[in-house]
């Protein structure tokens, strides 16, 4: 695949049940995916898997390489037949350096942002105040993200089953902390 300024992109088709990223691995590229789905999932403490996300075509991941030299955060596994684009770190950096300043300060940014927030939601879920923190930080991020005018509906549509959520999880603190 041709991307702008003629680099070539490689392809690589991965089949279903294969694991693309394994966490802990070192990375230095991400994929785009043109056909398939996978799934994102960790481990947590006690070596159970979280699923993060679920990507289809369209879909980026294995980005957090083309930005930082660190482990893989996260395990990826075709949930089927996966044709995908791969984009290095270096082809990303050479795209990275011919755009302004600011634009580069802004991607790092947000990578370590998305970072951050990968890492509170899985290490922090040990107490129910600790959950409602986190699921409080998510909801805040998740809204301030939102163009303007899509604000007020999500609001309206999530508030008053996040305020249920969070009160029964309180409910459920509080009758297991009396107990206990």
């Amino acid at each position: 695949m041709r991307g702008k300024d003629n680099v070539i992109l490689e392809r690589r088709f991965i089949s279903r049940g294969s694991t693309i990223i394994r966490q802990g691995d070192d990375g230095t590229a991400a994929y785009l995916i043109q056909s398939g789905s996978v799934r994102v999932f960790t481990s947590d403490e006690q070596g159970r898997e979280v699923d993060l996300a679920k990507l289809g075509a369209g879909q980026i991941f294995g980005e957090m390489a083309l930005v930082f030299d660190a482990p893989r955060t996260a395990n990826v596994q075709a949930i089927g037949d996966c044709n995908l684009v791969v984009i290095t770190r270096e082809t990303f950096r050479q795209k990275l350096v011919k755009s302004d300043p600011t634009v580069r300060a802004i991607v790092e940014m947000l990578a370590r942002r998305i970072i951050d927030t990968n890492n509170t939601i899985i290490n922090r879920k040990k107490t129910v105040e600790e959950l409602v923190e986190t699921t409080g930080s998510v909801y805040q991020n998740v809204l301030q993200a939102l163009p303007r005018h899509q604000k007020r509906t999500f609001e309206n549509a999530v508030q008053p089953k996040l305020q249920e959520f969070l009160t029964a999880v309180r409910q459920f603190g509080e009758r297991f902390r009396d107990e206990g």
